[in-house]
């Protein structure tokens, strides 16, 4: 196996490990923010489709943010950082547990998937979906997050001048306990690990500008406004990177090139 794959040679390493049959086995895609979770899932289900005929279905955790009129009253009651979507409590956890189940379960009738504008910060029609997957990918950029992973670890500057009393850490930390019966449902857990969170800001801020190429709508203008917006999620992405190989069924670490590799 080469040191470094590209993605065209990653993806085929993935399917291999993912098995035959009727399913629906769950496989959560977890990474920082511009990671390349949704590219990976998308290419994912390409090979799948035409190299097993396998039917598969992505549900990405950004569609089941509360919007912004629910974080609002999150900043009134807990901390005005909670108005900034992403960290755990900011999501419709019982929505998407629901979601889960539904399609694990089985479904007659089909059922209706979420989906949320970034760039409009607000929920949009949602997709109704009827069939049957083999496989479900679930990726998002805490998947596995877990409470103890915080436990140790210092605030950031950042931190400690926006929350120098951590109500919003401890909230976070409290919150994600609601998490914890989705991240039991999943049958194999994938993480990719990015080199720094400085390369976090700067994948985030690439995908901005392609986003905004694409919709003509702009979340952010500037990097420096993406990092302020992924000031949010530090403490937890650099907890992740630390605790979740341990319990992750397989981690990749890519560069800035988008190439990977596999950790051994």
């Amino acid at each position: 196996m080469p040191s470094s794959l590209t993605l065209d040679e990653l993806v085929p390493l993935l399917a291999a490990r993912l098995p035959n049959g009727a399913g629906p086995y769950l496989v959560g895609i977890s990474g920082g923010q511009g990671a390349g979770k949704t590219t990976l899932c998308a290419a994912l289900e390409s090979h799948l489709k035409q190299n097993r005929q396998c039917e598969s279905l992505t549900l990405a955790l950004d569609d089941f943010y509360l919007g912004a009129s629910e974080r609002a009253w999150l900043a009134k009651t807990i901390s005005p950082l909670a108005q900034t979507r992403g960290v755990p409590g900011t999501h419709k956890v019982t929505a998407l547990l629901n979601c889960l189940t539904s399609l694990k379960t089985g479904h007659r009738e089909g059922l209706y998937l979420p989906r949320f504008s970034k760039a409009d910060d607000t929920q949009i029609a949602p997709e109704f979906y009827v069939g049957k997957p083999s496989i479900i990918f679930l990726e998002g950029w805490c998947i596995g997050a877990r409470a103890d992973f915080l436990c140790n670890r210092a605030q950031t500057p950042w931190e400690k001048l926006h929350d120098p009393d951590q109500l919003w850490r401890r909230w976070t930390v409290q919150e994600v306990e609601a998490y914890l019966p989705i991240w039991d449902l999943l049958d194999q857990l994938i993480l990719i690990r990015q080199e720094n969170f400085a390369a976090v800001i700067d994948s985030r801020w690439t995908q901005e500008q392609s986003n905004a190429a694409r919709s003509g709508k702009w979340q952010f203008t500037s990097r420096d406004e993406v990092a302020e917006f992924c000031a949010h999620y530090e403490t937890w992405t650099e907890a992740l990177w630390e605790h979740l190989p341990r319990s992750a069924h397989l981690t990749i670490n890519r560069d800035q090139r988008f190439q990977y590799r596999l950790a051994v």
